[in-house]
């Protein structure tokens, strides 16, 4: 049993639909930013996986200013939005949760080519 079998089962979609009633929320996109440009999820902000966490805090902590938000994280498949959501809650964003991949997302599609 390989890695990403071991993953939870997450609907983008339908966690999209129940954010659209959560105040204070924040998507974030932690796929690469040449991905992030090709298409996101409307209004979400890019933070690549890879920055977030203690050793880039400043940076992270300059786009999340309010450690209070409901955090919601997506990549591709799930794998580095889990990883970035758990260093996220590190780092005191206690509401930082995994939705899921981009992969699986049938919304609409802004891009920044």
């Amino acid at each position: 049993m390989g890695y990403y079998e071991d993953l939870p089962e997450l609907d983008i979609n339908e966690s999209l639909e129940e954010i659209k009633l959560v105040r204070n929320s924040v998507i974030v996109d932690v796929r690469t930013p040449e991905e992030y440009r090709e298409g996101h999820v409307p209004g979400a902000i890019n933070i690549e996986a890879d920055l977030c966490g203690r050793k880039n805090r400043a940076y992270v902590e300059s786009i999340l200013t309010d450690k209070t938000a409901h955090i919601y994280t997506y990549c591709f498949s799930g794998a580095r939005s889990g990883m970035a959501a758990a260093f996220l809650r590190q780092m005191g964003y206690d509401r930082a949760e995994n939705i899921g991949g981009f992969g699986n997302y049938e919304g609409p599609v802004e891009r920044q080519l």
